[in-house]
């Protein structure tokens, strides 16, 4: 990709701010569009450009060309909890992203790419071990490959379906090459709740947990889960985008997998008080995604549990 210049919607929150930083500290100038935005501008430096916007009405005039285009924007919080229908919370989701795939269609960037998510599946959907992958042939260990098609029937997961079968059209007939990239568990510094994204991921849980006095919850069956450190999404995405697409969605997340009760310790052993507790499981958890096996990512360094905790129980987490 010759240019260095990104355009990031959902910029304001846990994910999209993580890709606005590590966008702009590898060089790249940014444009981070959002309806609001959850940190202090201060952290911006001079390559961001903020932008309040809803790009449900359609990307604002005046943005310039772009080299990537990397939409981030979702509303997780469930439809109950927003109090409107499953077709009203799909509308708030994909007229957004639809209103973005126009906009990219005319100003045609090198690349977009659409966040999706391992909520595309269900608990039921993972692959025995000798599943194989597209992308993965040699896959062994049992859990969500990308070969796998998503069976989970909440409203979040079959509108984010239906945006990835959005992005893979639209990759049929223009000259920017769409990525549909999904993503798993996450965590990293300045975690915070917001209106479309009430919960926190569960490392953020047991930090402010920990701070407050609180137990550590974790469940008996002590489920297993791939945890990626956000601040790496941006450097792996920027390989990404320099070669082709894929035919079909990727699994973008670390290959670290860890038991809950194994990471809530490690929490415990940096906040002085940290106390671990079991508590009965409620409902089943997904296996761990498996990532998919891209060359451009083969000697990817992702950040260990150690290192990140370290420098997320540094930064605030508000839960």
């Amino acid at each position: 990709m010759k240019g260095r210049r990104v355009l990031i919607t959902g910029a304001g929150g846990f994910v999209g701010s993580a890709l606005s930083e590590g966008f702009a500290s590898r060089g790249w100038d940014v444009v981070a569009i959002d309806r609001s935005f959850d940190a202090d501008p201060s952290r911006d430096g001079t390559r961001t450009r903020r932008v309040v916007a809803d790009v449900a009405d359609g990307v604002p005039d005046g943005i310039g060309a772009v080299d990537l285009v990397v939409h981030a924007a979702w509303v997780t919080t469930a439809p109950e909890d927003l109090g409107v229908t499953r077709a009203e919370y799909s509308s708030l989701n994909l007229k957004p992203l639809e209103a973005v795939l126009r906009w990219v269609a005319r100003a045609r960037p090198a690349a977009f790419v659409f966040l999706s998510s391992s909520g595309v599946f269900a608990a039921a959907d993972a692959a025995t071990g000798s599943s194989a992958s597209a992308r993965r042939p040699d896959a062994a260990a049992p859990g969500l490959t990308d070969a796998l098609e998503p069976t989970s029937d909440s409203p979040y997961a079959v509108a984010k379906r239906t945006g990835e079968d959005l992005v893979v059209t639209a990759g049929t007939s223009g000259r920017t090459s769409m990525h549909v990239v999904r993503l798993g568990y996450l965590y990293g510094p300045g975690e915070m709740a917001r209106p479309t994204r009430l919960g926190v991921s569960l490392v953020a849980q047991w930090i402010a947990a920990a701070r407050a006095g609180r137990p550590l919850e974790v469940r008996v069956d002590d489920p297993r889960r791939e945890w990626t450190w956000a601040p790496d999404l941006a450097p792996a995405l920027a390989r990404i985008v320099e070669g082709p697409a894929t035919p079909g969605p990727i699994h973008l997340c670390s290959p670290h997998v860890y038991g809950d009760r194994e990471l809530a310790r490690a929490v415990a052993a940096a906040i002085p008080g940290g106390e671990v507790v079991t508590v009965p499981a409620m409902g089943r958890v997904k296996a761990p995604m498996v990532p998919s096996d891209l060359a451009a990512l083969r000697d990817f360094e992702w950040t260990a549990a150690a290192e990140g905790l370290r420098v997320a129980v540094g930064r605030e987490v508000v839960a």
